[in-house]
């Protein structure tokens, strides 16, 4: 059935995820008429639970600058404890790696060679945090439909185009209230891998070009065991209070603890590359190159610490079983058009391993409502800038992640490349912290041209084999001397790393 009555919207945003419900509520505070879709209903299972000090910086700044005095606690662990004590999320001091061994018990040294402590915050009450999806996107959505948005769950955009003289959307939106036409000024894309805008706006996928190739199971357990209490507290906080990394031959089991009791684990592994897929399809006695083989959970079972961990786990969500993904990195071609915008997750994705997604996202927004909430005369050429920005960001994060995977299964040459991110993040942090709206090298320090430079360098000697490790660290430590603002892989501080993060900004959400 069609409704023959013509809806008119500022905006159609599609998907209902924290970052386009955060679109939403600030583009319906500012008096716009905005319209959510999305095929799913709230509360839903997802992962990518896993925050920074810089979106935290960037989560105060968009509660600050646009009046949304519910999201303002989401900043630190304990301002949100403390307004929201339901709404459930984890304590993440900082980030933990330890280096597995198949058919050993995981050890270390005095010299910590085998595990790497990164704290963010100095104390608990100011760390970062872990976050339920399912609770924090039906929270953000509430409040973007309190603002005045209006949501429709189970629904579809069908059919759109734009008609560039009326400078409109045409489209039709299908639900389970029948099919509705409707009209709208601006089409934004949150749908995150699904890019839902794309068949309307003739944007192909492009990814040939990148580095990262990985796959994942993953899903919310209960009972997983802690990792060894004088393993984990060497560094002055917790590493079970952290985003947690298990690295293993070839790739990393990911595990983040929320306060209800709730593990997200996930097993991230390397594709192979075209040319050794290429090989494989010749024999086909194996399954395909970009979805786990069946075994790749139970692989876990040789490494005696990571499965310690897991004996009496039990899967939570989702019920059906592990989700099983295809190659995670992924590109579009652009992210922007007449009429047209898509928020970072919906344009490309690289991997989680720096847990960069939160932050990337809420740049977006950031970005995305100060173009369309600004001057109209300049809204193409803005647009065109945070075109070009995404790409360099994706590109940036897409080679800080594939020189630690090409470093594997060597832990020391992983933990040295890993340094080119948290210098990147320690930067952009403290430019942040004096003032939040202005990066002068972008996010994540992608135009920072002499750090990008150093990276390249050690891209290519990481994979090398002739470099020995102690010399391969030593030149990473070199090259990243002119940022190293906490000293990253000076041997005297045996992998441990107290404090790193600039003091939060907007304090008077704490």
């Amino acid at each position: 059935m069609i409704n023959r009555n013509r809806e008119s919207w500022d905006a159609l945003i599609l998907g209902s995820g924290f970052a386009g419900s955060l679109t939403a509520w600030i583009l319906a505070k500012q008096g716009w008429r905005v319209l959510i879709v999305d095929p799913e209903r709230h509360p839903r299972f997802a992962v990518g639970e896993s925050s920074t000090p810089t979106a935290d910086f960037l989560l105060a700044d968009l509660a600050h600058r646009w009046g949304l005095r519910e999201l303002a606690p989401l900043a630190t662990w304990g301002s949100w404890k403390r307004a929201y004590p339901n709404l459930v999320c984890g304590k993440k001091r900082g980030f933990s790696y330890y280096g597995h061994s198949p058919g050993q018990a995981f050890a270390d040294d005095a010299e910590h060679s085998r595990s790497l402590l990164v704290a963010a915050s100095r104390e608990d009450h100011l760390s970062d945090t872990h976050w339920l999806r399912s609770s924090v996107d039906a929270f953000i959505a509430g409040h973007a439909v309190r603002a005045g948005a209006e949501l429709r769950e189970q629904a579809q955009l069908i059919r759109a185009s734009f008609d560039p003289r009326g400078g409109r959307w045409e489209g039709i939106v299908d639900s389970a209230d029948g099919r509705q036409p409707l009209r709208a000024k601006w089409l934004i894309d949150a749908s995150g891998g699904a890019a839902a805008t794309a068949a309307w706006t003739n944007n192909p996928a492009d990814q040939v070009w990148m580095r990262t190739r990985t796959r994942a199971q993953f899903a919310h357990f209960t009972g997983v065991k802690p990792f060894a209490a004088e393993i984990c507290q060497s560094a002055g906080f917790s590493g079970d209070d952290a985003a947690q990394h298990h690295l293993i031959d070839n790739g990393w089991v990911w595990m983040l603890r929320l306060d209800n009791g709730t593990t997200s684990v996930g097993l991230v592994e390397q594709l192979a590359s075209p040319r050794e897929q290429r090989t494989t399809a010749t024999n086909r006695a194996t399954s395909s190159g970009d979805g786990p083989t069946a075994d790749s959970w139970e692989r876990l079972r040789s490494y005696p610490s990571i499965a310690a961990m897991l004996s009496e786990a039990r899967r939570i969500t989702p019920a059906a079983g592990l989700v099983t993904s295809g190659r995670i990195s992924r590109c579009r071609s652009r992210a922007s058009g007449p009429g047209w915008v898509m928020l970072p997750a919906a344009y490309g994705l690289v991997d989680p391993l720096h847990s960069t997604g939160i932050a990337h996202s809420l740049s977006g927004v950031t970005r995305v409502v100060d173009i369309l909430l600004g001057e109209t005369s300049r809204i193409p050429r803005r647009l065109a800038g945070y075109d070009r920005d995404l790409r360099s960001e994706i590109r940036w994060i897409d080679t800080l992640v594939a020189g630690c995977y090409r470093a594997l299964p060597s832990f020391s040459r992983f933990v040295a490349f890993a340094s080119y991110y948290f210098v990147s993040a320690i930067e952009f942090e403290a430019t942040m912290a004096q003032d939040p709206t202005r990066w002068p090298h972008g996010f994540l320090e992608c135009g920072n041209q002499a750090l990008l430079a150093a990276a390249e360098q050690s891209w290519r000697q990481v994979g090398d084999e002739t470099v020995d490790e102690r010399r391969f660290a030593e030149s990473v430590r070199q090259r990243i001397e002119p940022w190293n603002r906490v000293g990253l892989l000076e041997p005297a501080r045996k992998n441990r790393y107290a404090h790193t993060a600039a003091p939060k900004y907007a304090a008077w959400v704490q």
